[in-house]
């Protein structure tokens, strides 16, 4: 079980995300939200996914009076076979993504580059 409050860093910030129901943490800050949900599914794979979501409002670019809601969210996912694999390979695959999502490549990434 995953401790309550989660934190998550943004911006060099770090945020306290409350427990809010199962598997699922949530931070109101000023208007911005910040929600992390995990949740897992178990049926002919196994699925495990981690997904942070940030709300916030901005200008509307067609009209700038106004504010429109921007929503954003990243994802990793764990989709591993049933039989055949310990934890312990989902762990260094996991780990394995994680270690190349620097902020160079994760930039390059949102910039379109394959």
């Amino acid at each position: 079980m995953f401790s309550d409050p989660q934190s998550v860093t943004y911006a060099t910030v770090a945020k306290s995300l409350a427990k809010i129901d199962i598997g699922e943490y949530r931070l109101n800050d000023s208007g911005v939200v910040y929600d992390l949900v995990i949740n897992h599914q178990f049926k002919n794979r196994s699925r495990f996914v981690v997904r942070l979501r940030r709300d916030a409002f901005a200008s509307d670019p067609l009209v700038p009076t106004q504010n429109v809601l921007a929503s954003m969210t990243a994802t990793f996912t764990l989709d591993v076979p049933t039989t055949g694999l310990a934890p312990a390979d989902f762990q260094n695959l996991g780990n394995a993504l994680v270690g190349w999502l620097t902020s160079a490549n994760i930039l390059k990434l949102v910039n379109g580059e394959t």
